[in-house]
């Protein structure tokens, strides 16, 4: 693990934890970074850092009841945005493991038709870590539904589903549950 990893067989998305912004814009350099997606809980953008690169916040906080999954059009769209116009891509969370990996994953599973697992196994390659909480690969399991609907308003009646049948519950209750679950 390093501080900016590189997801294998992915074209150039990178992926890493809070830090290597601030310590190592080096690797930045090295890797030809030109857009950045932050997965965080507060700005780090209001002090208009990072103005070189182009860049997506998405506030939420690594807890397993939050609702990542609405992001996912939005977060493959800029990094296929940043991939297309040959860019490269730094997503990032606080520490590069679950909010990060999770984005990374639904990327994955968009563009390369692929579960799940297989799309953490893919960026475990590069960042062995990686480790989406037990609500975030709940939320990608049923993306990957989504994804296989046959239309969009099939594809919407699964998150409208999972939006009112959902599974809430404290991060212990989710851990516990998170080791029950077979990907």
């Amino acid at each position: 693990m390093g501080w900016v990893d590189h997801v294998p067989r992915a074209g150039n998305i990178y992926i890493g934890g809070l830090h290597a912004l601030y310590q190592k814009p080096d690797l930045f350099e090295r890797a030809k970074i030109t857009h950045i997606l932050s997965v965080l809980d507060f700005d780090i953008y209001e002090a208009g850092h990072f103005k070189e690169y182009t860049h997506l916040m998405i506030r939420i906080d690594d807890d397993p009841n939050q609702n990542l999954l609405q992001h996912f059009e939005q977060t493959n769209a800029f990094i296929e945005s940043a991939l297309s116009s040959g860019g490269a891509v730094f997503v990032h969370c606080a520490m590069g493991k679950s909010r990060s990996a999770t984005v990374v994953c639904a990327y994955l599973m968009s563009k390369y038709n692929l579960t799940p697992g297989k799309a953490l196994e893919q960026v475990c390659e590069g960042r062995p870590v990686c480790s989406p909480n037990p609500g975030f690969m709940s939320q990608l399991e049923v993306y990957s539904r989504m994804l296989k609907a046959g239309s969009r308003e099939e594809s919407a009646a699964i998150y409208r589903e999972w939006l009112r049948d959902g599974f809430k519950g404290d991060p212990w209750v989710w851990d516990k549950r998170g080791r029950e679950v077979k990907l």
